[in-house]
């Protein structure tokens, strides 16, 4: 068959997929956006609702707890809908979501907070079985895709909430109202998706239990550190400078610096792992050195550097974010242990990373200022160092009641 004669074939084949693409770099773009757009608008909501720093907390807390409580049940939608008819469903109600909070209320807030979190928790778990569904031989070079735009989503969120804000006389519900608009976007995206029918499901099997593996828990310990990091951050890390004395429109600038070095992370962490494949502690001890050294910037002289302390941070939660998903896929034993391992994971770090605006923001009430929420994080910053070496190699993760037979 001629080259010619295969093209029509070949394009007719590749369609769907670069409608899957499409709508998955959507998706992808809906599901950081509404948590990172409340950082910079926090001190006018706790302002003009009264709030105090742990009410305000609660509003980034809320989803984490979603996350990890959604984390182990998100798979069985996804197996009763379908994987394209459940991200659909979750992107409409993420929708309702942040139409609820633009409202204003404080009470409407949280019920929309919740409704986001549930939709956010179920795009989380159910998106890396599409990529693996739907383009099985380009998984990591897509999952690297949807991670770089899910940061882009982030960023964006960050840089546009103060200027869209402004924009409409210092109300602050339009930005979070303009986060439903990428929803809206998204969902009617992801409708011509339905047309395809999806892969027949594998046979059903137990789920692999992992929870007497040592390993297992020192690696959820890993993801949930950096997490507890990246989302107290997002939450704080504005006030925290708009406190020490620097203006609204650059607290927001800097909060923008963080999630956007984060970017080219997600590609050179993997990248560098891969390249030390026989010293990983070595290539995972070096990525931990950005966070370290920007925590303890942060924390000394906030005001001497602060555009080097936030690309420090944001550079290396963007790396350990990225590690935290290589793991799971390597120390796996093989594919059913390291989605099992990815839902233990999610499950259990969220949970630990929900602890950490709330609790932030109750220490600042307690202290009324930030240096005891600081050094808070930064001991955060040390364990997530601790464990990612420990994590880093070792023999292959089982589930209970197998043995390990190999270095991976």
């Amino acid at each position: 068959m001629s080259p010619s004669s295969r093209a029509p074939g070949a394009l007719r084949r590749s369609g769907p997929l670069l409608g899957f693409l499409a709508a998955l770099m959507l998706l992808a773009a809906n599901m950081r956006t509404g948590i990172v757009v409340l950082g910079p608008l926090a001190d006018g909501i706790g302002q003009d609702l009264n709030l105090d720093a742990a009410a305000l907390g609660l509003l980034t807390t809320l989803p984490l707890l979603c996350f990890a409580v959604l984390s182990l049940f998100a798979p069985r939608l996804g197996d009763r809908l379908g994987l394209e008819r459940a991200l659909l469903m979750v992107l409409w109600l993420l929708l309702a979501g942040l139409i609820a909070r633009a409202f204003g209320f404080y009470w409407l807030m949280v019920a929309g907070t919740l409704v986001m979190g549930a939709a956010i928790a179920v795009m989380n778990v159910l998106t890396p079985g599409l990529v693996r569904q739907r383009f099985p031989h380009r998984v990591a070079a897509v999952t690297a895709l949807y991670s770089v735009t899910m940061s882009c989503g982030a960023s964006a969120a960050a840089a546009l909430a103060v200027p869209v804000r402004d924009l409409f006389q210092g109300d602050w519900r339009w930005p979070l109202a303009a986060s439903g608009v990428v929803a809206l976007v998204g969902a009617l995206a992801w409708l011509p998706m339905l047309r395809f029918k999806p892969s027949r499901a594998t046979v059903a099997l137990p789920r692999p239990s992992l929870w007497r593996q040592r390993d297992a828990w020192i690696l959820s310990l890993f993801f949930g550190s950096q997490s507890l990091l990246f989302y107290t951050l997002t939450a704080w890390l504005a006030k925290f400078y708009v406190d020490t004395g620097v203006s609204e429109a650059e607290a927001g600038r800097l909060l923008t610096l963080f999630t956007i070095t984060g970017m080219p992370a997600n590609f050179l962490a993997p990248l560098l792992f891969a390249l030390l494949r026989r010293r990983r502690r070595l290539a995972v001890g070096l990525l931990q050195l950005p966070p370290l050294i920007g925590m303890v910037g942060l924390l000394a002289a906030p005001l001497t550097a602060p555009v080097l302390w936030v690309v420090l941070l944001g550079f290396g939660q963007g790396c350990m974010i990225a590690l935290g998903l290589t793991l799971m896929g390597v120390r796996g034993a093989d594919a059913r242990v390291s989605a099992g391992l990815s839902g233990m994971c999610q499950s259990l770090g969220y949970l630990l990373a929900a602890t950490g605006p709330v609790t932030l923001g109750a220490l600042y009430d307690l202290s009324g200022d930030w240096l005891l929420p600081m050094w808070l994080l930064m001991g955060v910053t040390v364990t997530q160092a601790v464990a990612g070496v420990r994590v880093a190699e070792g023999p292959p993760i089982q589930a209970d009641g197998a043995t390990a037979s190999a270095e991976r």
